[in-house]
């Protein structure tokens, strides 16, 4: 008798816990639109690095021709981490890696710091 009441007790935890989670599966068209807009949004928004979520490391700040001489040299070393040139008044920048995290970051700073020395870690828009 005892081994009826668990089972049906068990059985009717079970049917709501599956009707919950059925439930909750089903997205309508226009919230899955929704959802696929603000995914879209956030991948833009990340890639402008207007979300501040990222990391990296300025490895040069001056002039244009001077920033362009040190992304070179950058790239010739194996690093293997990409780099790009940004202006920000009244300077040129270079700008190496794209890190999710500090720890990351901070790996890539022991790297990189032997051959350039002033390298800041930065957190673009912050």
């Amino acid at each position: 008798m005892l081994k009826n009441k668990v089972f049906t007790c068990l059985l009717v935890v079970f049917y709501f816990s599956v009707n919950l989670c059925v439930a909750q599966d089903k997205l309508n068209a226009t919230e899955l639109n929704m959802v696929k807009k603000l995914i879209k949004e956030k991948h833009q928004l990340e890639s402008n690095n207007e979300l501040k979520s990222s990391y990296k490391l300025q490895i040069f700040s001056g002039s244009i021709d001077d920033a362009k001489d040190t992304k070179a040299k950058f790239e010739t070393l194996e690093f293997d981490i990409d780099s790009k040139i940004i202006y920000q008044t009244p300077n040129y920048k270079v700008w190496v890696g794209n890190y999710r995290n500090r720890i990351q970051a901070d790996r890539a700073y022991d790297k990189i710091k032997s051959e350039y020395p002033n390298t800041l870690i930065i957190r673009p828009g912050k």
